[in-house]
């Protein structure tokens, strides 16, 4: 993992094209929780940069199996969904942790 930049207030304006139906998305699920698109945008892109701000000793682990697959952040990602998908099939059906109740 890279080192983390210092904090600082300055910000770039950087411009991307999107397609609509993917504005649209963002519009969306930024709304879901009162954010900016801007913000949302950034959140998730920070999310994939530092694998979710989730603890070294886990992190540290992913980043470790992302390397040896030989997969980017993206890809890796996707893997990870990937598995999960398979945990879910394999495990009970969507919700399964939760049991029957709807509880954990």
């Amino acid at each position: 993992m890279t080192p983390k930049q210092p904090v600082t207030d300055e910000k770039l304006v950087v411009s991307f094209r999107l397609s609509f139906a993917l504005v649209a998305w963002l519009k969306k699920a930024a709304a879901a929780r009162d954010w900016s698109m801007n913000e949302y945008a950034a959140r998730i892109l920070d999310g994939v940069r530092d694998s979710w701000f989730l603890p070294t000793m886990i992190s540290s682990v992913l980043e470790e199996d992302r390397k040896i697959m030989g997969m980017d952040e993206y890809e890796y990602f996707g893997h990870l969904l990937a598995s999960r998908y398979n945990q879910i099939r394999d495990q009970g059906g969507p919700g399964f942790e939760k049991g029957k109740g709807g509880k954990r």
